[in-house]
């Protein structure tokens, strides 16, 4: 036990080496070379990440973009979840809706955007709206491939000890398709993030979008960092609460992990 902790801790301590190397470098080059105009520094990226702080913008424009995603990506989660589900198990549902499903989650984002606004305006409502629509697709595509993966033996064990339909969702295609539907949110996920700053961006009102819209039309380039490294920071977190959950439901999958 103690060889693989020792074996953990450097590995970590490696990990962290490599990152602080990357940013050595990346100031290095930032003073010598790269003009700030291009590229700033990371000492001045976190300057304007304390200025940010301190006039409290950081965390208004924070909290108005966390709130779009969380609510806009929880109803594409659920909804996904649901169709991606009823797709899986239904061959007629499934070969009716895929054209539409395929079609819609194949366009570009920033296509959507003027319609979007001409429906729902530049209010709350058009973001949360858009940051569904993003990531809804995704999430039904995995939550689909999921079930329709399950192995047949595992469906006619079911029907072998007499489960009925809702028995053998609740007990052998939910549990057997859980890590499918976490790779799925995170994929919807990641497209949930750039349809709410591609919200923010093109509404021009609030959010981390408004603040990388803002500092790039003044050629601040150092601010503008700050909300993407803010949104950074934010996807990892949210990976890792996933991954976390990932382990929590499948037990039997964690050897398979790394």
């Amino acid at each position: 036990m103690k060889t693989i902790k020792k074996t953990r801790d450097y590995t970590r301590l490696r990990e962290w080496g490599v990152h602080l190397l990357v940013l050595a470098i990346w100031e290095i080059a930032c003073r010598t070379a790269i003009p700030a105009i291009y590229l700033p520094a990371p000492s001045a990226v976190f300057m304007a990440f304390v200025a940010t702080i301190k006039s409290g913008e950081l965390g208004t424009q924070l909290g108005q973009t966390a709130s779009v995603l969380f609510l806009g990506f929880f109803l594409a989660m659920v909804t996904g979840m649901l169709v991606g589900v009823a797709m899986g198990m239904s061959r007629t549902l499934g070969r009716i809706l895929d054209p539409y499903v395929n079609a819609l989650n194949s366009m570009p984002t920033v296509a959507l955007v003027p319609l979007v606004v001409i429906w729902l305006g530049l209010g709350y409502e058009a973001k949360v709206f858009l940051t569904w629509l993003v990531s809804f697709f995704s999430i039904v595509i995995s939550a689909q491939t999921a079930v329709q993966n399950i192995p047949h033996a595992y469906l006619d064990t079911a029907r072998s000890f007499g489960s009925r339909p809702l028995a053998t969702l609740n007990k052998v295609v939910i549990p057997a398709s859980i890590p499918y539907f976490v790779s799925g949110i995170r994929l919807g996920l990641a497209r949930a993030l750039v349809g709410v700053v591609v919200a923010e961006m093109f509404t021009a009102l609030s959010g981390l979008g408004f603040m990388v819209t803002t500092y790039g039309n003044t050629f601040k380039i150092n601010f503008v960092f700050v909300p993407i490294v803010t949104l950074a920071i934010l996807s990892v977190l949210l990976n890792a609460i996933l991954r976390w959950a990932e382990n929590r439901l499948t037990p039997w999958n964690r050897g398979r992990q790394r």
